[in-house]
């Protein structure tokens, strides 16, 4: 009877701890992140190249190949959020419906196919890969530019609003810097510049646990203090604090 009582204990503790296990390393993905799944799931990268990129031929189409997401190719086609919505929705704005682009690949309409949710994360997503985000604080202007030349949006993702994948790390993707994840990996403005100077921050290095998988993860987070100054650093900061639009 007392065995099968410890037994029943010892069964109780340890589904506790695979429970405790799913909750904290369950992931908190970024509407970007979403939004860059939902392109994937509706094949959006099939004609405008991963990230939207772009170079993909069209044969007769009006401008050689299918228009890139970035640059200033998506702003000869969109002139604001309600449109992008109305390419994805009906695969054309009201103000193009009447002008003919050519071309063998048509942009599909997914009115019956997305849901809101969906449409929501993918403008969330192409919003930042179009550069359609205006930044209204001239600190986090330059901090944003700093980021852009010191190759932060290839691992945080565009904007660093939602990274990429990151076989080994805690919840297998690297945080983007406006998710939920990020105020358990920086609690303070101190542990910020720890990361972005150092690559890593005491706490976690004190912490067996947070330190294991630090060393694990396949990507791992560079060290700038001998490439940034202080002051770069501070802008960074600064545009970070704007994206999240708090202050720590």
């Amino acid at each position: 009877m007392k065995r099968n009582i410890l037994l029943l204990i010892i069964f109780a503790i340890a589904s506790l701890l695979i429970i405790l296990r799913f909750i904290i390393t369950y992931p908190n993905y970024t509407p970007v992140w979403k939004g860059r799944e939902v392109a994937f799931k509706y094949g959006c990268f099939n004609c405008h190249g991963f990230e939207g990129q772009g170079n993909i031929e069209n044969p007769g189409y009006r401008y050689r190949q299918i228009p890139s997401w970035q640059g200033e190719t998506a702003m000869m086609f969109i002139l604001s959020e309600d449109e992008l919505k109305e390419w994805i929705l009906y695969g054309k704005p009201k103000r193009l419906q009447n002008l003919e682009l050519g071309g063998v690949i048509k942009m599909p309409a997914y009115e019956k196919i997305i849901s809101e949710k969906e449409l929501s994360d993918l403008i969330s997503y192409l919003k930042a890969v179009m550069g359609l985000i205006k930044i209204d604080n001239d600190s986090a202007k330059i901090g944003y530019e700093i980021a852009k030349k010191s190759g932060c949006f290839g691992c945080h993702g565009p904007y660093g609003m939602g990274g990429m994948p990151n076989k080994g790390s805690f919840k297998g993707y690297i945080p983007g810097w406006d998710g939920k994840d990020f105020k358990d990996l920086v609690r303070d403005e101190n542990e910020l510049k720890e990361w972005i100077s150092d690559g890593k921050i005491k706490r976690f290095e004190k912490n067996p646990i947070a330190d294991r998988f630090l060393k694990k993860q396949i990507v791992k987070m560079p060290a700038y203090k001998s490439i940034l100054s202080e002051d770069e650093i501070n802008y960074l900061i600064s545009y970070i604090k704007w994206l999240r639009k708090e202050n720590f």
